[in-house]
């Protein structure tokens, strides 16, 4: 008897959340559709996951593969965006309802912020990738590129204009160093360089660029840093030794200075500038997909990283924002919120900027209706 009351009592409990859970998202689909712009419907636009296309939708945008899995937390809706209005009809809804939103846009997300939680909280998701175009002002020297635009389409990485025997003196009159070769280079038109740089195997018909969906995707971790001081060559010696000793490293230095170093680190949020040499980019892929490589790999990224720590920024050890790295904090945005931030914020900002980030974020989102894992905590939340 004991045991069918206590049968009853969870099946109760159990169809009491499950139609809370779905009145809220009605309450919510109905506010939307209420908010946005009726010459711009938004019905079309709202996926959950009782659609077909739900997961195609999910899945379209998510790079890393250590964040598709059947226990991966999924949203209760996700909205792929068309127009302003809907973004705004997102932002207003969200905050009568107390959702938690998660933004998307072109997949340059290295830890899935945009698309999952850490949280039990039930999110949604604003999917941006509909929202790409680059305006570009020439006589203003300014662009205008929207939130889904993808690097490709928002950059010009360099061109040389000429073939490799001339590169070849070029480099060889100002580097000779380098003493490098015509058998060194390899001459490609610019959009088979597109291939190149995207990973794609020497041969493939330029056609697969066609498809927004990377035909190729592995579990990876990033993490960075900051090089401030000369490495010398028996420095690297070790570097190159360390990483042969952990599988599958790269490292990519981008060089700074020039421009860079002649802007105060307080004028922008961005303060790596004067001072700083390069940035590096560890990088680890895996094919593997078992939990017992994802742990390995995991764990020769960050040996790599401990390796590094003679020869990179200190105090704080400085990070790149834009590659993403939950190992150095996260905020759960509760009691002692700003301290949490302190730890990855000092890093990714530095103190100063840190500290007044904090102070605009307080004043233009004291709810703390923006946030993720990483963001800028307000000093009430």
């Amino acid at each position: 008897m004991q045991t069918s009351i206590l049968t009853l009592l969870l099946l109760l409990l159990s169809t009491q959340s499950s139609a809370t859970s779905g009145s809220i998202t009605d309450r919510f689909i109905q506010c939307l559709q209420d908010r946005a712009d009726p010459s711009f419907p938004i019905t079309g636009e709202l996926y959950t996951p009782g659609n077909s296309s739900f997961p195609t939708v999910l899945q379209n945008y998510i790079r890393n593969l250590r964040f598709n899995e059947t226990t991966t937390p999924k949203p209760f809706l996700i909205i792929t965006a068309e127009h302003v209005s809907h973004i705004q009809a997102a932002v207003v809804c969200g905050k009568q309802n107390r959702l938690l939103l998660k933004t998307r846009s072109g997949g340059h997300d290295y830890e899935g912020l945009s698309y999952l939680t850490n949280t039990n909280q039930p999110f949604f998701i604003v999917d941006m990738f509909n929202l790409r175009s680059v305006n570009v002002d020439i006589e203003q020297e300014t662009a205008w590129v929207q939130a889904g635009a993808t690097l490709v389409r928002a950059i010009f990485p360099t061109l040389y204009l000429g073939n490799s025997r001339n590169l070849v003196t070029l480099l060889n009159k100002d580097f000779p160093e380098l003493g490098l070769q015509e058998s060194d280079c390899t001459e490609m038109s610019w959009v088979e360089s597109v291939l190149y740089y995207t990973g794609f195997p020497s041969g493939t018909p330029t056609t697969a660029l066609l498809s927004r969906t990377p035909q190729r995707l592995n579990p990876f971790k990033i993490k960075s840093d900051y090089v401030q001081n000369p490495i010398s060559k028996r420095q690297f010696e070790f570097i190159f030794e360390r990483m042969k000793e952990l599988e599958n490293q790269m490292l990519a230095f981008n060089p700074y200075g020039g421009r860079m170093s002649e802007i105060s680190e307080f004028a922008k949020p961005f303060p790596h500038r004067s001072g700083n040499i390069a940035k590096i980019q560890y990088e680890v892929n895996w094919e593997d997909l078992s939990d017992e490589a994802e742990n390995r790999y995991l764990n020769f990224t960050r040996l790599m990283y401990d390796y590094m720590t003679p020869f990179v920024s200190k105090n704080p050890r400085e990070a790149f924002l834009n590659y993403r790295d939950l190992d150095i904090g996260i905020n759960s945005h509760g009691r002692n919120a700003y301290t949490e931030g302190m730890v990855y914020g000092h890093k990714y900002f530095k103190e100063t900027n840190y500290k007044r980030l904090v102070s605009v974020k307080t004043k233009v989102d004291p709810d703390n209706f923006f946030r993720n894992e990483q963001s800028i905590p307000t000093l009430s939340s």
